[in-house]
């Protein structure tokens, strides 16, 4: 269980609500997802091989494991595992965000070939339209517009990647593992391609997670998932320039925090730290046993490490609530916190039979 420090951040408003989810999530067990370290592999090769900065790939990053944080599921029954149960407040996502949309971003539990064809086209339509319509809209503050775009790619990508970790699709795509794109509709049709359902079961005939889960190192088959998924990665943000040419993409790919001085830190140290420590304390970094750890070469000792750089980033969190009256822990969030992206991508798509 996350031991989370006490020194500035009792008492500060919104606080309580990241420190209650975060305990949640560390303590979950049904994250259906490749694991962290592999989604930002694939995100950063993706974003790198199409000419984005640094910045502009962490920002992406950061909006691919977002989609993550906030789709921890049962957060309820994970609440009974923590001393004094639930505290009043505690809500099953954060700041208006419903499980039941960010849930659907990991191409899971999809049982037709018809089902996963619609969740592509329906993906790809839902992500240029999110662009397009952010990328114009007047509610958005100018100095937001460029993490708009960067949360929205970085969540899109997240489904795509988890496609090849979820489904059967290296299996029955045929030698050379291609990606979702190089297979002709016409030919997709007769592979019966599905992705693992959960809750885990035991129903003939049935794909489960448990079994087909490609997520972490050890897992079978994660080394060519991670291959398709990078390969996909690239394909797809090349893919969705092509369809939103209205975006300035020049400046996105050039994109800095602004004022660099003070968001940059925020980004490049709470908002990074954020992801490796919450999904090492959490299990979900890369598995029972990682390729590499984070901190620390000894499990226990990364641990340790993990939860110090942690207090860091919620300290940091704590002072900018505070500011924003409880709005978001750093400008990066705001994707989700503030403009609710992932209403957009998950518009009409499938999970467990049933359409969003």
């Amino acid at each position: 269980m996350l031991n989370l420090p006490n020194r500035r951040i009792s008492g500060v408003p919104g606080m309580n609500r990241i420190a209650g989810c975060l305990c949640a999530i560390a303590l979950a067990t049904s994250l259906q997802a490749f694991d962290t370290k592999w989604h930002m592999d694939a995100t950063r090769i993706g974003m790198t091989q199409n000419g984005f900065s640094s910045d502009a790939r962490l920002m992406t990053q950061f909006g691919n494991y977002i989609t993550d944080f906030f789709s921890a599921a049962d957060l309820q029954e994970a609440y009974k595992h923590i001393p004094g149960g639930a505290k009043a407040g505690w809500p099953t996502g954060l700041h208006g965000i419903n499980i039941a949309d960010t849930s659907r971003l990991h191409f899971d539990a999809l049982t037709s070939q018809a089902q996963v064809e619609h969740q592509w086209a329906t993906l790809e339509a839902n992500t240029v339209a999110a662009l397009k319509k952010w990328n114009k809209d007047p509610s958005v503050k100018p100095g937001y517009r460029g993490i708009l775009v960067l949360t929205i790619l970085g969540a899109s990508l997240h489904a795509v990647q988890d496609f090849y970790s979820h489904s059967n699709w290296l299996k029955v795509a045929g030698a050379g593992a291609p990606i979702w794109f190089d297979v002709p509709a016409a030919q997709r049709q007769k592979l019966n391609v599905k992705t693992g359902w959960y809750p885990d079961g035991n129903v003939p005939g049935m794909l489960y997670h448990k079994d087909e889960n490609k997520d972490s190192t050890g897992r079978p088959l994660n080394a060519a998932a991670f291959d398709a998924a990078s390969r996909a990665s690239v394909d797809w943000v090349k893919r969705i320039i092509a369809q939103a040419p209205e975006i300035p993409w020049a400046t996105v790919k050039a994109w800095q925090p602004q004022p660099l001085q003070v968001a940059g830190p925020w980004l490049r140290n709470a908002d990074a730290t954020f992801v490796t420590t919450t999904s090492t304390l959490a299990g979900h970094w890369d598995g029972p046993t990682p390729v590499k750890n984070v901190f620390a070469v000894e499990a226990g000792r990364n641990k340790r490490m993990a939860g110090e750089a942690l207090a860091l980033s919620l300290n940091t969190y704590a002072t900018n609530i505070a500011i924003s009256s409880g709005a978001t822990p750093t400008p990066f969030w705001v994707g989700f916190t503030v403009y609710h992206i992932e209403r957009d991508l998950a518009k009409g798509l499938y999970l467990q039979n049933k359409k969003r």
